[in-house]
């Protein structure tokens, strides 16, 4: 089988972030950033009275890599990787410093304060052979359990951890997937993970608290990754 990063998403919550001066702003953290939103900036015409979680800004590179949404409740920074890359490093080089400078701009020049964190990754798997839904039917689900002939098939679960001594939710969800272009084709696997800190708990994040989590949360991923691929080549 082959394996390979879709995207990864690094997000911060917030109670509230004021963009006075939009333009300066996306000019000066992309200065911060050492120009990697080398696209044109957006900036949309959202009235104030706008749900919060709407963007208000989005900071991009031309080759679409790299994307940062500010709305006024939070940030997300997503990484894409090329369709062509396999299996690629995670976290990927620089990604979570990159994520740590955003993060200070915000926290320093913004003023704004960090509740919640969450870092959300996918992978693709393609399967040489087997169908998809069949090869999860026989990896996860009890033989005498009456499925047969699956033609999608979803596995989620739900955990509860500590990381960085932050109570956060640690959802896995794996799925069969087709092609677009080759819909009859059913040898995708999509592998999901998100950790995310409780929406009931309310952090104060720092750069320390941040490292840490990102850090740690990123172990865990690659735990869950590696235990369930040494399952489905069983």
């Amino acid at each position: 089988m082959n394996m390979r990063l879709d995207h990864i998403q690094l997000v911060l919550f917030s109670p509230g972030i004021i963009v006075v001066d939009k333009l300066k702003t996306a000019n000066m953290l992309n200065d911060s950033l050492s120009g990697i939103f080398d696209g044109d900036p957006i900036i949309l015409p959202i009235p104030d009275d706008a749900p919060l979680e709407i963007p208000r800004m989005q900071l991009k590179s031309k080759d679409e890599r790299y994307n940062l949404t500010i709305a006024k409740n939070r940030l997300d920074f997503i990484f894409r990787s090329k369709k062509d890359e396999q299996r690629a490093e995670f976290p990927v080089s620089g990604l979570f410093k990159t994520f740590i400078k955003v993060f200070q701009y915000f926290k320093e020049d913004i003023h704004s304060q960090f509740t919640r964190a969450a870092i959300v990754a996918n992978w693709i798997i393609e399967l040489e052979k087997t169908p998809a839904a069949e090869h999860l039917l026989s990896k996860y689900i009890r033989k005498e359990t009456s499925i047969s002939n699956p033609y999608e098939l979803e596995l989620h679960f739900l955990t509860k951890e500590l990381v960085a001594g932050l109570k956060v939710n640690n959802w896995t969800r794996i799925k069969s997937a087709r092609k677009i272009s080759e819909p009859e084709q059913n040898r995708l696997i999509t592998f999901h993970i998100d950790i995310n800190t409780l929406a009931e708990e309310k952090y104060k994040f720092n750069q320390e608290l941040l490292q840490e989590f990102l850090s740690e949360s990123n172990r865990m991923m690659n735990d869950i990754i590696d235990k369930h691929l040494k399952r489905m080549e069983e």
